[in-house]
């Protein structure tokens, strides 16, 4: 089905310095340009000699006979789709928005006469709109190493654990927000375990706090079924997992579990960690 679609015209961009560039260049062509998801721009000159040919073909009068217009093709997957778009084959240029963003797409300008046909006077490229969207694609050139990781770890005092982004951002919000609070409460939550700012402390300005926890970390298959406690655990894409606890005082027992995707093999890693406070 063939749609219409008024879109608005545009003019020329004034150039600057160094003389004025020829407003011809005696070549018929058609060019898009992907401006932002879901606009496009299409420039294009046709030739005398195009002219000539079409006229011979058509009729002298083939330039007022029929109106002029963009047919756009999606040249992806739906290869058949097509709406047309009215231009005037004078202006050169015209920004055409689709109903959707991505998609790849080319056109073709003509002249639709009465009876139906179409004139083909140009065939553009091809072009790849943006889909509007954030990717889901991983850029390994933008990738921070484990070790770097690691480094940054170690600077922000959580020692070396090998873990993700999303572990570190959590670890240092949570490492702000008690220095926050050390300043303006007298007792906060740390670790699973409570505490209070010592009474002398308030007139002395002078006080001390401790608590611990612990990370379960580790690696596996990438589409393996890892359990720590019994919880479901997600992996990273390389198979690694890294997870906090609070730390208690007593005996923690935390069996870590793997099982293959295909359900056949599975591993089990049981640390066992006690904590005694003085």
């Amino acid at each position: 089905m063939t749609s219409h679609i008024n879109a608005p015209q545009s003019s020329p961009a004034p150039t600057s310095g160094g003389g004025s560039l020829p407003s011809a260049y005696g070549v018929t062509r058609l060019v898009l340009m992907p401006r932002d998801p879901q606009w496009m721009h299409a420039y294009w000159e046709i030739a005398p000699y195009t002219w000539t040919e079409v006229e011979k073909s058509f009729g002298a009068d083939v330039r007022t006979a029929g109106r002029a217009v963009l047919r756009f093709f999606n040249a992806g997957e739906d290869a058949k789709t097509a709406f047309d778009v009215d231009v005037s084959v004078d202006a050169r240029n015209w920004y055409v928005r689709l109903m959707r963003s991505g998609g790849s797409w080319y056109a073709r300008l003509g002249i639709v006469l009465p009876d139906g046909r179409f004139v083909l006077l140009a065939i553009s490229n091809t072009i790849h709109m943006p889909a509007g969207q954030v990717s889901d694609q991983l850029d390994e050139k933008w990738a921070i190493l484990k070790s770097e990781w690691e480094r940054l770890f170690e600077l922000s005092g959580a020692g070396k654990l090998g873990a993700g982004s999303l572990d570190m951002a959590r670890m240092l919000a949570q490492r702000w927000e008690l220095f926050k609070s050390v300043s303006s409460w007298s007792g906060v939550f740390l670790g699973g375990s409570s505490w209070s700012r010592p009474k002398e402390s308030l007139s002395k300005k002078f006080w001390l706090v401790a608590d611990a926890e612990v990370i379960v970390y580790g690696a596996t298959e990438p589409d393996a079924k890892v359990t720590i406690q019994g919880k479901p655990v997600r992996l990273n894409l390389d198979g690694t997992f890294s997870v906090r606890y609070s730390l208690p005082d007593g005996k923690q027992v935390i069996p870590v579990k793997a099982v293959s995707s295909s359900g056949v093999h599975e591993r089990q890693v049981t640390p066992v960690v006690e904590k005694r406070t003085e």
